[in-house]
Protein backbone atom coordinates (compact mmCIF):
# COMPACT_ATOMS: atom_id res chain seq x y z
CA UNK A 1 0.00 0.00 0.00
CA UNK A 2 0.87 3.48 -0.81
CA UNK A 3 0.20 6.47 1.03
CA UNK A 4 1.32 10.09 -0.20
CA UNK A 5 2.68 12.36 2.58
CA UNK A 6 3.52 15.01 0.57
CA UNK A 7 0.95 17.99 1.94
CA UNK A 8 1.23 21.68 0.27
CA UNK A 9 1.40 24.54 1.96
CA UNK A 10 3.17 28.33 1.60
CA UNK A 11 5.89 26.74 3.56
CA UNK A 12 6.85 24.44 0.58
CA UNK A 13 9.53 26.94 -0.94
CA UNK A 14 11.19 27.27 2.17
CA UNK A 15 11.70 22.98 2.65
CA UNK A 16 12.80 22.74 -0.21
CA UNK A 17 15.23 25.49 -0.20
CA UNK A 18 16.63 23.08 2.49
CA UNK A 19 16.75 20.10 0.22
CA UNK A 20 20.29 19.70 -1.83
CA UNK A 21 21.23 17.17 -4.19
CA UNK A 22 23.86 16.33 -1.90
CA UNK A 23 23.65 13.42 -0.20
CA UNK A 24 26.20 13.99 2.54
CA UNK A 25 26.65 17.73 3.53
CA UNK A 26 29.64 19.28 3.42
CA UNK A 27 31.60 19.31 6.04
CA UNK A 28 33.99 21.94 5.37
CA UNK A 29 31.22 24.83 5.33
CA UNK A 30 29.96 23.58 9.55
CA UNK A 31 31.64 25.57 11.86
CA UNK A 32 33.97 23.97 14.46
CA UNK A 33 34.24 24.36 18.09
CA UNK A 34 37.77 25.62 17.49
CA UNK A 35 36.42 28.38 14.66
CA UNK A 36 37.25 31.84 15.77
CA UNK A 37 33.41 33.72 17.27
CA UNK A 38 33.87 36.60 14.28
CA UNK A 39 32.85 33.71 12.11
CA UNK A 40 29.14 33.55 13.59
CA UNK A 41 28.83 37.36 11.94
CA UNK A 42 27.39 38.44 15.57
CA UNK A 43 25.67 41.75 15.03
CA UNK A 44 26.48 45.00 16.73
CA UNK A 45 25.42 44.89 20.77
CA UNK A 46 23.07 47.16 21.88
CA UNK A 47 24.66 49.50 24.27
CA UNK A 48 23.91 52.38 26.43
CA UNK A 49 26.64 54.88 28.63
CA UNK A 50 27.14 54.26 32.42
CA UNK A 51 24.83 56.96 34.13
CA UNK A 52 21.62 56.20 31.58
CA UNK A 53 18.48 55.82 34.11
CA UNK A 54 16.65 52.79 33.86
CA UNK A 55 13.34 53.70 32.34
CA UNK A 56 14.97 55.10 29.02
CA UNK A 57 17.44 51.26 29.07
CA UNK A 58 14.23 49.41 29.19
CA UNK A 59 12.63 51.24 26.45
CA UNK A 60 15.66 51.03 24.47
CA UNK A 61 15.22 46.91 25.19
CA UNK A 62 11.75 46.81 24.42
CA UNK A 63 12.13 49.62 21.02
CA UNK A 64 14.89 46.59 20.07
CA UNK A 65 13.13 43.26 21.07
CA UNK A 66 16.43 42.40 22.74
CA UNK A 67 17.08 41.08 26.73
CA UNK A 68 20.48 42.34 26.93
CA UNK A 69 22.12 45.48 27.10
CA UNK A 70 26.21 46.49 27.56
CA UNK A 71 26.90 49.71 29.74
CA UNK A 72 29.80 51.75 28.10
CA UNK A 73 31.97 54.30 29.86
CA UNK A 74 33.58 56.45 27.35
CA UNK A 75 33.57 54.01 24.87
CA UNK A 76 34.94 51.27 27.38
CA UNK A 77 32.78 47.99 28.77
CA UNK A 78 32.16 48.99 32.48
CA UNK A 79 29.04 46.51 32.28
CA UNK A 80 26.07 44.01 31.58
CA UNK A 81 22.43 44.72 32.54
CA UNK A 82 20.68 41.53 31.08
CA UNK A 83 16.23 40.18 31.80
CA UNK A 84 17.68 38.30 34.96
CA UNK A 85 19.36 41.52 36.53
CA UNK A 86 15.70 43.40 35.71
CA UNK A 87 13.64 40.51 36.76
CA UNK A 88 15.76 39.92 40.19
CA UNK A 89 17.14 42.96 41.16
CA UNK A 90 14.20 45.33 39.74
CA UNK A 91 10.92 44.06 39.32
CA UNK A 92 8.60 44.47 42.15
CA UNK A 93 11.09 46.86 44.16
CA UNK A 94 8.68 49.65 44.14
CA UNK A 95 12.27 51.95 42.12
CA UNK A 96 11.64 55.11 40.57
CA UNK A 97 12.86 54.24 36.86
CA UNK A 98 13.28 57.67 35.80
CA UNK A 99 15.88 58.11 38.70
CA UNK A 100 17.83 54.71 38.89
CA UNK A 101 20.40 54.11 36.64
CA UNK A 102 21.66 51.19 34.48
CA UNK A 103 24.74 51.49 37.33
CA UNK A 104 23.00 50.56 39.82
CA UNK A 105 21.29 46.86 38.75
CA UNK A 106 24.33 46.05 35.82
CA UNK A 107 26.82 43.22 36.58
CA UNK A 108 30.08 45.07 36.77
CA UNK A 109 33.21 44.34 34.31
CA UNK A 110 31.70 41.23 33.37
CA UNK A 111 33.95 38.55 31.17
CA UNK A 112 34.21 38.92 28.49
CA UNK A 113 35.98 37.39 25.03
CA UNK A 114 37.65 39.19 21.75
CA UNK A 115 36.21 37.90 18.18
CA UNK A 116 39.23 35.57 17.50
CA UNK A 117 38.83 33.55 20.66
CA UNK A 118 37.25 29.99 19.81
CA UNK A 119 33.50 29.50 20.16
CA UNK A 120 34.93 26.84 22.71
CA UNK A 121 35.79 29.48 24.86
CA UNK A 122 32.36 31.28 24.81
CA UNK A 123 30.73 27.89 25.56
CA UNK A 124 32.95 27.15 28.27
CA UNK A 125 32.24 30.57 30.12
CA UNK A 126 28.33 30.31 29.88
CA UNK A 127 28.74 26.84 31.15
CA UNK A 128 30.54 27.53 33.93
CA UNK A 129 29.54 31.47 34.91
CA UNK A 130 26.27 30.11 34.04
CA UNK A 131 25.96 32.96 31.20
CA UNK A 132 23.73 33.58 28.34
CA UNK A 133 25.50 36.19 27.07
CA UNK A 134 28.86 37.10 26.72
CA UNK A 135 30.46 40.68 25.54
CA UNK A 136 32.50 40.37 22.53
CA UNK A 137 35.33 42.82 23.12
CA UNK A 138 38.08 44.70 20.70
CA UNK A 139 41.73 45.36 22.42
CA UNK A 140 41.01 48.59 23.76
CA UNK A 141 37.49 46.47 25.44
CA UNK A 142 35.33 48.23 23.26
CA UNK A 143 31.96 46.19 22.77
CA UNK A 144 31.95 44.67 18.79
CA UNK A 145 29.57 41.71 19.49
CA UNK A 146 27.45 39.94 22.13
CA UNK A 147 27.40 36.01 21.82
CA UNK A 148 24.61 34.46 23.53
CA UNK A 149 23.67 30.33 23.50
CA UNK A 150 20.81 31.25 20.98
CA UNK A 151 23.68 32.35 18.63
CA UNK A 152 25.53 28.92 18.72
CA UNK A 153 22.15 27.17 18.73
CA UNK A 154 20.48 28.81 15.79
CA UNK A 155 23.97 28.00 14.43
CA UNK A 156 23.84 24.58 15.00
CA UNK A 157 20.26 24.06 13.71
CA UNK A 158 21.37 25.73 10.20
CA UNK A 159 23.60 23.57 9.58
CA UNK A 160 21.08 20.50 10.73
CA UNK A 161 18.31 21.81 9.44
CA UNK A 162 17.19 18.36 7.77
CA UNK A 163 17.90 16.33 11.30
CA UNK A 164 16.02 18.59 12.90
CA UNK A 165 12.73 19.08 10.61
CA UNK A 166 12.62 14.88 10.25
CA UNK A 167 12.72 14.74 14.08
CA UNK A 168 9.53 13.36 14.99
CA UNK A 169 6.27 15.40 16.25
CA UNK A 170 6.44 16.19 20.01
CA UNK A 171 3.20 14.65 20.77
CA UNK A 172 4.80 11.47 19.47
CA UNK A 173 5.23 8.45 22.41
CA UNK A 174 8.61 6.86 22.44
CA UNK A 175 7.93 3.70 23.20
CA UNK A 176 11.19 2.27 25.03
CA UNK A 177 10.64 -1.15 24.90
CA UNK A 178 10.88 -0.58 20.95
CA UNK A 179 14.09 -0.53 19.17
CA UNK A 180 14.64 2.68 16.54
CA UNK A 181 17.27 2.64 14.23
CA UNK A 182 19.47 0.01 12.71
Amino acid sequence: MYIDFHFTSDDDEWYESLESNNEEPDITTAVKIQDPISSLDLQAPLSVESGTNLKNALNFLQDKQQNCLLIEKDGVLTGILTERDILLKVTGKGFDLDIVTVDEFMTENPEHLSPEDPLAYALNKMHVGGFRHVPIVDDLLKPVGLISIGNIISTIADYFSREIINLPPLNRIVDSDMQEGG
